[in-house]
């Protein structure tokens, strides 16, 4: 059963001016866990892989807050990347179903909570 869902956009130029301006302070607030596998891919790619991580921590703060859920960006991680990502939610005692997607301009993210039975 979805108990909620959540979607985030995100403008990759946001991102890149925050990463430009703030830099590894930006990235050790939102990414305590880190962001390695994106400083993996080729150096145009780099802003959008971090910008759809970005848009899923946001979709996913949006879809437990419509459950009455207060999280932050920490309690969220993120790890690996492409096939291999994996999501966890401190005390969230559901799973999440979710998409990530970057190309040129923008960066998306849609996340369901499911209550399996």
């Amino acid at each position: 059963m979805i108990l909620s869902c959540g979607v985030d956009i995100v403008s990759n130029k946001r991102i890149d001016d925050i990463l430009n301006k703030w830099g590894v302070r930006f990235l050790g607030k939102v990414f305590p866990e880190g962001v390695d596998y994106c400083y993996k891919k080729r150096v145009g790619e780099i802003t959008g892989c971090i910008a759809a991580r970005f848009a899923l921590k946001e979709a996913i703060i949006k879809a437990v807050s419509t459950m009455g859920v207060n999280i932050t960006f920490s309690d969220i991680v993120i790890e690996n990347g492409g096939k291999d990502l994996n999501v966890f939610v401190k005390d969230l005692p559901y799973k999440l179903l979710y998409s990530i997607s970057h190309e040129k301009e923008y960066s998306i993210a849609f996340v369901n909570i499911i209550k399996e039975s």
